[in-house]
């Protein structure tokens, strides 16, 4: 199969990329996690503003009725700045579920974004700025709006990702959104932001071996930690083509897509955490302090790897499409 992303598409991620660099720096999304709202609602009514929430909205909607492969690039353009907020729930999962339905507005003009906890999740992220919340009930999938939670929000590892747990999920609006496809959708999403983490923290790592300097020159020249960025730069790009792959298949429903996916998935996630330990490595105890701006990456590439099935999970899935249910 021969497949490449249209000059459409490479450019709308590159303004994307350029608005992200100009106007959401590190420095802001440290305020963002110092303020504790894990939310920038300036941010926010950008995205809106370019058309990025609504990518997979229906035309008919109001938005651009994009597929996957349209999306791909852009949630990875968001990883890598670390966009706070409900990103993969609203702009993926929300835009499958509500097309079509009267919520689908808030999604295209920023005013309603969307959570979900569709796999039996415990803690549920981005309550307290989603009014919407996704869940699996009975097999099929639940609209709750402003549900109850159990004590307000959680702090989590990530700042951009606060928690809450739901007191109950009966009385929402039952949705004819495929349960399966919507879970797929979450994990794809995911892997791609999680790339696009991994390239950032890489990029942080290489900067900082570039200008800090040992007997005399720069750490980077040392053999050492050249294979330990190699290694992780493998893992990185390794994991790409499965990412490129997946956004192809689920985009055209292919019968392999939930195999495609979960692979996908299981490599972004090995490859975030083996960036954010050789990046970490690279700076020494320095990386993990709250004045390092690798810590901020780092720590949303740790909760997103287990977040819409762990590594370990889809690697199940794979085997099981591989080789047979066991």
């Amino acid at each position: 199969m021969q497949f490449s992303f249209t000059s459409d598409q490479h450019e709308f991620a590159a303004g994307l990329r350029e608005m992200l660099e100009r106007e959401f720096t590190a420095a802001r999304l440290r305020h963002v996690w110092e303020s504790g709202d894990g939310h920038d609602p300036a941010l926010w009514a950008r995205l809106a503003e370019m058309g990025v929430l609504s990518m997979m909205v229906p035309e008919s909607e109001g938005g651009l009725g994009g597929d996957f492969v349209d999306t791909v690039l852009l949630v990875e353009e968001l990883g890598r700045a670390a966009a706070p907020g409900p990103i993969v729930e609203t702009m993926v999962v929300g835009a499958l579920a509500l097309g079509g339905t009267t919520w689908a507005a808030g999604i295209v003009d920023g005013s309603t974004p969307v959570t979900a906890a569709l796999l039996g999740e415990r803690y549920v992220p981005h309550t307290a700025v989603a009014p919407l919340v996704l869940v699996a009930h009975g097999g099929g999938v639940d609209l709750l709006d402003h549900p109850v939670v159990d004590g307000g929000e959680i702090e989590g590892l990530d700042g951009g990702r606060r928690l809450a747990i739901l007191t109950d999920i009966t009385g929402g609006t039952m949705l004819s959104a495929d349960l399966d496809r919507l879970t797929d959708a979450g994990a794809l999403a995911t892997a791609a932001y999680l790339l696009g983490l991994s390239t950032r923290m890489l990029a942080i790592a290489g900067d900082y071996a570039r200008d800090r300097r040992q007997f005399g020159q720069p750490i980077g020249a040392f053999q050492a930690v050249k294979h330990l960025m190699a290694d992780a730069l493998l893992k990185v790009e390794f994991s790409r083509p499965a990412i490129y792959r997946a956004a192809w298949s689920f985009a055209n429903d292919t019968p392999d897509r939930a195999r495609d996916v979960s692979m996908a998935k299981a490599l972004a996630s090995d490859a975030a955490l083996k960036a954010a330990r050789s990046a970490l490595q690279v700076h020494g105890a320095i990386g993990y302090t709250w004045e390092c701006d690798l810590q901020l990456f780092m720590k949303k590439a740790w909760a997103l790897a287990p977040a819409w099935g762990s590594a370990q999970h889809h690697r199940r899935r794979v085997a099981d499409a591989v080789l047979g249910p066991r």
